[in-house]
C-alpha cells in the first residue's frame, strides 16, 4: 500500500491538469467493499475528514512564505518526497489514502494541497458527505464561495441522488468551490475517475503571479 501510494503521488502532486490526474488513477486498483456498510459511522468519519483537511489549511497559513525547514518541523510524520522545492507527507483516514503536499517557491511556501482518495467504498455518497461537511465550514468562516460549481458531464445518474456518489466515481459528476482571501484563493472540490478524489487547496496570490 505505502508503495502504491507513493507512485500514485509521483504521478499526482505535481501540481498537474486535471487531465494528468486521471492518467495517473489508471495504475489504481478498483475500490474495494471490505467494511460492510452498515459498519460505518458516517457522521464521524465526516469529523474526522473535517478535521484533518482545516488541520492542514491551518498549517498552510500558519506558513505562508516561511521555509522548508520550518514546515518540517512543524508537521507530524516524516516526509515521503522532500526535494525539488516540495514536502510530500502520506496518511491514511478510515482506510483512505491521504496525500498531504507543501510547495516552495525560493525557499518560501506558496502552496499545498490535501488530497483524501478513495480506498475502500464505504458508502454510495461517502465522498459527497464529506465535501459538503467541508464546504459548510469553510463557507461558515470564509463566506459564501466566490465560485461554486456542481457540474453534470453527464447526467444519467441525476433523478438519483442516492446514486450521485456513483456519478462520481465514473466521472460523471463533479463539484467545485473556491474562496478569496487576503492571502490566496482556497479551492475545495470532489471529482472522479474509478476513483472519487477530495482535493482541498490553498494557493498564495504570489503563487498565482508565478505561473
Amino acid at each position: 500500500m505505502r508503495y502504491l501510494l507513493a507512485l500514485v503521488l509521483s504521478m499526482t502532486l505535481t501540481w498537474l491538469t486535471p487531465s494528468a490526474w486521471a492518467n495517473s488513477w489508471d495504475v489504481l486498483p478498483p475500490p474495494t467493499f471490505t467494511i460492510p456498510f452498515d459498519e460505518v459511522d458516517e457522521a464521524t468519519l465526516q469529523a474526522d475528514v473535517t478535521k484533518q483537511a482545516l488541520t492542514f489549511l491551518e498549517t498552510v497559513q500558519a506558513h505562508w512564505g516561511q521555509e522548508p525547514e520550518a514546515l518540517r518541523l512543524s508537521v507530524a510524520g516524516a516526509a515521503e518526497k522532500d526535494e525539488d522545492g516540495k514536502l510530500i507527507y502520506l496518511r491514511h483516514l478510515s482506510d483512505h489514502g491521504v496525500l498531504e503536499g507543501y510547495e516552495f517557491r525560493h525557499e518560501s511556501l506558496v502552496r499545498g494541497q490535501y488530497i483524501l482518495l478513495q480506498r475502500p467504498l464505504n458508502g454510495l455518497n461517502e465522498f459527497i458527505g464529506y465535501y459538503q461537511v467541508l464546504k459548510e465550514q469553510l463557507t461558515a468562516f470564509y463566506g459564501n464561495p466566490t465560485n461554486d460549481q456542481t457540474v453534470w458531464d453527464n447526467d444519467l445518474y441525476q433523478p438519483v441522488p442516492s446514486y450521485w456518489g456513483v456519478a462520481v466515481l465514473i466521472g460523471h459528476l463533479h463539484y467545485h468551490a473556491s474562496w478569496e482571501t487576503a492571502d490566496g484563493t482556497i479551492t475545495l472540490e470532489l471529482t472522479g475517475n474509478r476513483h472519487s478524489k477530495l482535493l482541498l487547496e490553498y494557493r498564495s496570490h504570489r503563487e498565482g503571479a508565478s505561473t
